[in-house]
C-alpha cells in the first residue's frame, strides 16, 4: 500500500512539474519579434539609441544598456543584426536552464 502511495506522489510531482515547464516553454518570447520591435527604423538592424528607446519593466541604467549592447554587437560595427540578436538570445536561455546540462550534451 506505501509502495502504491509513494509511486502516484511521484507520478503527480512530475506530472505537475512537467505541466509548468510546459507553460513556461509556451511564454517565452520569440527573438525576431523581438528584434522587430526594437529595430523602429526598420533598417534591418538595432541601434543603440534604438535599445535605449525601448521601455522596460524595470529601470536599466544607460551605462548597463552601453554594456549590453556592446555584448550583443558581435563585430562592433554598431548595429546589432538579427543574427548577433538570436546568438545574444540564446546565450542568455542557456545561462537560465544551467551550465551544468550543456557541458554533459
Amino acid at each position: 500500500m506505501k509502495t502504491t502511495i509513494l509511486k502516484f506522489a511521484l507520478f503527480s510531482f512530475a506530472l505537475l512539474a512537467f505541466s509548468q515547464v510546459n507553460a513556461q516553454d509556451r511564454q517565452k518570447p520569440d527573438p525576431e519579434k523581438m528584434f522587430t520591435a526594437l529595430d523602429t527604423n526598420k533598417d534591418g538592424t538595432v541601434s543603440l539609441d534604438e535599445m535605449k528607446a525601448r521601455k522596460t519593466k524595470r529601470e536599466v541604467t544607460p551605462e548597463a544598456q552601453e554594456k549590453r549592447f556592446a555584448a550583443m554587437d558581435a563585430d562592433a560595427n554598431g548595429a546589432i543584426t538579427l543574427e548577433e540578436f538570436k546568438t545574444a538570445m540564446a546565450k542568455v536561455k542557456g545561462r537560465g536552464q544551467g551550465e551544468g546540462k550543456k557541458k554533459q550534451e
